[in-house]
């Protein structure tokens, strides 16, 4: 509480500093203060209308409020300041496509995937996304293992690339290809997860393994019970 004063005092005397208000409001962030961040983002963009980035952050403490109508709204906002510059406009774009997934509105969310990737094919989160969507669907499971296998090209530890990429060639029927991809998921943040737990116990029953699928269901079982 302290912090917050002097970090809100220091916005209040430095009003033409944007550092200053960005520091408060990512304080704000981090106590969870989401309305507060909102109001703040707000009053910051009126006097900083050029930096988009207070749209970003309220676009953040919208989709915490679980409000993600205003997250699209803030992402056209961004669009329109910023059009040609993709550095803004990409992020905006793929922003939107999981907003709409989150709302169940799936062909908007493949048209906003689509022109990001028109605008950038090399783009990891929406090549994951987009992939790891389509295979939840079971629609063009080729298309979205090209996808995902460019993710983890780019990035062979991450896990939640790598959990797509064995779950879309699970759906393909090449549980054995996906085997060793969930291994190398698990040592790499994987056992975090209740969903790749439960999609790695899924493999393994499909390939007979049924005492190791066993183990790992139990696993998922217990992290969804601490809610992850």
């Amino acid at each position: 509480d302290t912090g917050k004063e002097l970090l809100q005092k220091n916005m209040d005397v430095h009003p033409g500093s944007p550092g200053a208000a960005v520091t408060y409001i990512q304080l704000l962030g981090y106590m969870a203060d989401w309305d507060g961040m909102i109001q703040v983002c707000n009053e910051s963009y009126g006097r900083f209308p050029g930096e988009t980035g207070f749209l970003e952050m309220r676009n953040a403490a919208y989709y915490n409020k679980k409000d993600y109508r205003m997250v699209l709204e803030g992402c056209r906002q961004m669009i329109a300041a910023a059009p040609s510059d993709t550095s803004v406009t990409i992020p905006a774009l793929s922003n939107m496509g999981d907003m709409y997934h989150e709302l169940g509105d799936a062909k908007n969310a493949f048209k906003c995937y689509k022109s990001v990737l028109r605008l950038n094919p090399d783009y990891i989160p929406v090549l994951n996304n987009y992939a790891y969507f389509l295979s939840l669907e079971g629609k063009s499971l080729k298309k979205a293992e090209q996808m995902s296998r460019k993710t983890i090209e780019k990035e062979p530890d991450n896990p939640t690339y790598l959990d797509t990429y064995a779950w879309i060639l699970h759906m393909l029927g090449r549980d054995a290809d996906a085997k060793p991809h969930f291994k190398h998921a698990m040592l790499y943040g994987g056992k975090d997860s209740s969903v790749m737990l439960e999609h790695y116990s899924i493999v393994l029953d499909a390939l007979g393994e049924s005492d190791l699928a066993k183990v790992y269901r139990n696993l998922a079982q217990e992290k969804k019970k601490e809610g992850k």
